[in-house]
């Protein structure tokens, strides 16, 4: 997915019409779903290495983790090419998508970061517990290890909101479409749409959907077969094709296993309905208020960093040299 964002930063770039700007949201959220789920492996991972004295800070990273799991439906924005050029938002969807590929390069140089320091600490020391078995000097070692751990799980978790604030910013951006007279907002009706092939995906996952071979033939047909059954309100049927057509062409349009089969179908319902029209739009958010996330994770931020200051200020760490070639990077 990181590979497939790049590639989608430079076609935006180069874009002059917007047939490829407007898919900026769909290939993003992909990404930061990605994302998540790394982020979330590394930070129960690193959390379960600390030793009691650091446990406090633990789970003030769970908690961080929690809130961010939990904006893992990324707000999704449907808009038709002629609409934005109409509203003179490219520019805005450019700068906007440099502007995320700056704060992902350097969540992934923090990403990195966080798991080389882990992956010495577990070489050095062991499992956390070995840590207490050994002498004083070196369990206070063993302490600042853990310290400089938290310190750069932390900036990893403050590099991500950042990630996530720049984001929800340029939806914000983009949201103002809505504001003109001859737009046509379609978010109530796709948000509708949502909620029942959500629960279509639920009950599909223990029934076998027969699906025509003349469905299978090509892509375009598979696409009508597709349309058709969401207009007869086959929904659990709409799920199943869209499973299947992942098989026969792989990563196009009907996206990847891994991908949400609902947004796929949204963004193929919504392109249909808005063939050979423009003015359409539609915004797709999660139950969680993006503002109220924000400010619960800027909290959190601040709580983890004011203790890491004053586990840092205790005067026996103060006084402990770093471990051998493994090099502490303050705070």
């Amino acid at each position: 997915m990181e590979e497939a964002w790049r590639c989608h930063v430079n076609q935006t770039l180069s874009d002059t019409d917007g047939s490829c700007a407007v898919f900026t949201f769909h290939v993003f959220s992909r990404l930061f779903q990605t994302i998540q789920r790394k982020f979330g492996e590394i930070t129960k991972e690193a959390v379960g290495f600390l030793g009691e004295s650091l446990q406090r800070i633990g789970t003030k990273f769970k908690s961080s983790l929690e809130v961010m799991m939990a904006c893992s439906e990324c707000p999704t924005v449907f808009v038709d090419a002629e609409t934005l050029m109409a509203c003179g938002l490219l520019e805005t969807l450019k700068f906007g998508v440099l502007e995320l590929q700056e704060h992902l390069d350097t969540y992934t140089t923090k990403r990195e970061a966080a798991e080389q320091w882990l992956d010495n600490c577990k070489r050095t020391f062991g499992a956390n517990e070995d840590i207490y078995r050994m002498n004083t000097n070196a369990h206070q070692m063993g302490i600042l290890a853990e310290l400089e751990l938290c310190r750069r799980l932390y900036r990893l978790h403050f590099q991500l909101l950042l990630l996530f604030q720049a984001y929800c910013k340029l939806i914000n951006q983009v949201n103002t479409i809505k504001n003109e007279a001859e737009v046509i907002n379609m978010s109530e009706e796709l948000a509708q749409l949502e909620g029942i092939l959500k629960e279509a995906e639920a009950a599909s996952e223990n029934e076998e959907i027969d699906i025509s071979k003349a469905a299978q033939t090509t892509i375009e047909t598979a696409i009508h077969s597709l349309i058709e059954t969401l207009k007869n309100k086959e929904f659990v049927s709409a799920v199943a094709q869209v499973k299947a057509f992942r098989t026969l062409w792989p990563n196009d349009i009907f996206g990847s296993c891994d991908d949400d089969p609902v947004q796929t179908l949204l963004h193929i319902y919504f392109h249909h309905q808005t063939l050979g029209q423009t003015g359409s739009f539609a915004v797709i958010s999660s139950n969680l208020d993006m503002s109220e996330a924000n400010c619960k994770l800027m909290e959190l931020n601040l709580e983890i960093r004011e203790s890491l200051r004053t586990v840092q200020s205790y005067p026996l760490l103060a006084q402990t040299k770093p471990v051998g070639n493994m090099t502490s990077t303050g705070f």
